[in-house]
């Protein structure tokens, strides 16, 4: 889907599958100072961060490296992107707990809120307001999940905010599913 979203937005020079088990996928992108060669992405899309273990991180940043290293097709600089496409946040980089110091100046963790829109030219509300879209065209009528009634328990624990912020019907159901993705997207 990453791939797909740097194709459609027209905005890179170049994307590629990378093809090993180390990395999904390659981007180049221009600088607007045509003077500089083009930045080179290597990138790798993990679901949430904790798909891997803290002592697997070293190891997955080194191999992304070694491929963009390696890579004879490359020109100019590169930066390697854990792209993490189910969790909140922006962007950083992986640091050991001890010394603080990088496992690479070279390699970024994207979160959600900056890799797709990054990949994708579109805001992080577009994108899950389209993927809300599909998934309500594609489901079976009865089955949508707006439709199931939401525990008192939790109606009571932070019901009152969320008849506040229009989210619920006045039978307490959560009746505006486009309304539930502006509200966790903002």
């Amino acid at each position: 889907m990453a791939i797909g979203c740097a194709e459609e937005s027209k905005r890179f020079k170049r994307i590629s599958d990378i093809g090993a088990a180390e990395g999904d996928f390659s981007a180049v992108i221009a600088f607007r100072d045509k003077n500089r060669e083009p930045l080179s992405l290597y990138v790798s899309v993990k679901n949430r961060s904790n798909t891997m273990g803290g002592q697997d991180w070293p190891k997955a940043i080194l191999a992304l490296e070694t491929v963009a290293a390696n890579d004879k097709n490359r020109t100019g600089p590169y930066c390697c992107v854990f792209g993490i496409t189910m969790e909140r946040g922006f962007r950083y980089i992986k640091r050991e707990q001890r010394t603080g110091k990088a496992h690479s100046d070279n390699t970024e963790i994207w979160l959600s809120d900056f890799f797709w829109p990054f990949f994708s030219n579109s805001s992080y509300e577009e994108i899950m307001t389209t993927v809300l879209d599909v998934l309500i065209e594609s489901a079976e009528p009865g089955k949508l999940s707006i439709e199931v009634e939401i525990p008192s328990r939790l109606l009571e624990s932070f019901g009152e905010q969320c008849r506040e912020a229009g989210l619920v019907d006045a039978d307490g159901r959560f009746d505006n599913p486009h309304a539930l993705v502006r509200f966790f997207c903002q």
